[in-house]
């Protein structure tokens, strides 16, 4: 391996902390600077793929974070005639396979524990402005998300684009389980979505909740909001009746979190002695639940990277090499697919409605489609990424 380098990490989100967790333990002089005086995860829920808890695995954190989730086994989605769009069990990948529904919460704590368990300084309240800043460390690594302030910075090339569509989310309380492991979703044509996610429990929580989503168009949410929840409950219920009980829950605007999705694409990801990751180098669409999954994959194959004997600029090109295939199926996968599901076209959702799920029985279609859900699909020709389950508990 590399001998003990002198990392900053800029971003203490789920792929900086991750990979301040891994590097540390290799032995590495890890600091994690970050803007916030007082981070923590915002948002609601998250679905992690089979890769997220290989990743997981390899951070040691799996047991943990297994104990607070939900595991969803099924994806449900159906229109208002009934017809399913999306049927897809994930016992046909592997027997055994799953996701698994969590509360951002409880992923940035056991990361955020693993890193400082690990020896990773923390520097929070510092904003890093330039990376002039960090010329005295090694190494460099941009996790400061979609936004990044800092990866112009590092004259790579790179598109972010904003989607058009969002959505509101709320963590609603499930005391008695009654979405079961099912992810469940609703539509009409492709202006109305509803999600209703198994979240398993808040952080220092011990009631059940759901994650329940609405897609809106980023020019209609401050229709939504002068409309009121009255107005917006009746839309909802339109579409899915059943779930009023669920709905009864929220009784004030804030407790709905407006979201909006990014669209970042880098044809590569390093210089010399900087690496992007995370969502600072491909944000996506939440459509196929990727984004969690691919930053911690980010964070096992760059300490991986650099763990090999070799200079660091090759490691971190080695990193781009590693990752380019993978993480640019899966962008222009989601940018397909977006709108299918969130957009004001009449055609894409009326042939959505009537041939997805029927192609999905397709041996081709189906292996294709499965591969693409549990996140190991490499490219759009094939192959399957391999996952490394060993366990990190006991990395030095």
């Amino acid at each position: 391996m590399n001998s003990a380098l002198n990392i900053a990490i800029v971003g203490a989100g789920f792929a900086g902390l991750a990979s301040a967790t891994l590097l540390a333990r290799a032995g590495h002089r890890v600091t994690v600077f970050e803007k916030f005086r007082q981070p923590q995860a915002v948002g609601a829920g998250i679905l992690i793929q089979p890769t997220g808890l290989a990743a997981m695995r390899t951070l040691g954190i799996a047991e943990e974070v297994l104990a607070h989730g939900a595991k969803i086994d099924h994806l449900w989605g159906v229109n208002p005639q009934g017809q399913r769009v999306i049927d897809i069990d994930y016992a046909r990948w592997q027997p055994g396979s799953y996701g698994l529904g969590l509360h951002r919460g409880v992923l940035f704590t056991a990361l955020w524990n693993a890193a400082s368990d690990a020896g990773v300084a923390m520097r929070t309240g510092h904003e890093v402005h330039t990376l002039a800043e960090l010329d005295a460390f090694d190494v460099r690594v941009i996790a400061d998300g979609a936004n990044s302030q800092l990866r112009a910075q590092t004259g790579l090339r790179a598109k972010n684009a904003i989607y058009p569509w969002g959505a509101v989310w709320a963590v609603l309380p499930d005391p008695t389980r009654h979405y079961g492991a099912t992810l469940w979703q609703w539509y009409r044509q492709a202006n109305q979505m509803l999600g209703i996610m198994p979240t398993g429990l808040q952080p220092g929580g011990d009631t059940p909740v759901v994650s329940l989503f609405w897609s809106v168009r980023a020019d209609r949410y401050a229709a939504l909001q002068v409309d009121g929840l009255a107005r917006w409950k009746e839309t909802v219920l339109q579409l899915n009746p059943a779930c009023e009980a669920l709905l009864d829950h929220i009784s004030d605007p804030q407790q709905l979190t407006w979201a909006r999705y990014h669209d970042v694409v880098m044809p590569k990801y390093h210089t010399t002695n900087t690496v992007v990751i995370g969502d600072a180098a491909h944000a996506t669409s939440p459509q196929l639940g990727q984004g969690t999954n691919l930053a911690l994959l980010d964070a096992v194959a760059l300490a991986r990277c650099l763990a090999q004997p070799q200079p660091v600029p090759e490691a971190l090109a080695n990193y781009t090499a590693q990752r380019r295939g993978h993480l640019h199926f899966y962008s222009q996968a989601s940018r397909l697919l977006t709108p299918l599901f969130q957009s004001d076209q009449v055609a894409l959702p009326w042939l959505r409605d009537r041939f997805m799920a029927h192609s999905a029985r397709w041996p081709v279609m189906q292996g294709m489609n499965l591969q693409t859900l549990v996140g190991v699909r490499r490219t759009w020709w094939g192959g399957e990424l391999k996952l490394d389950t060993t366990s990190g508990d006991n990395a030095a």
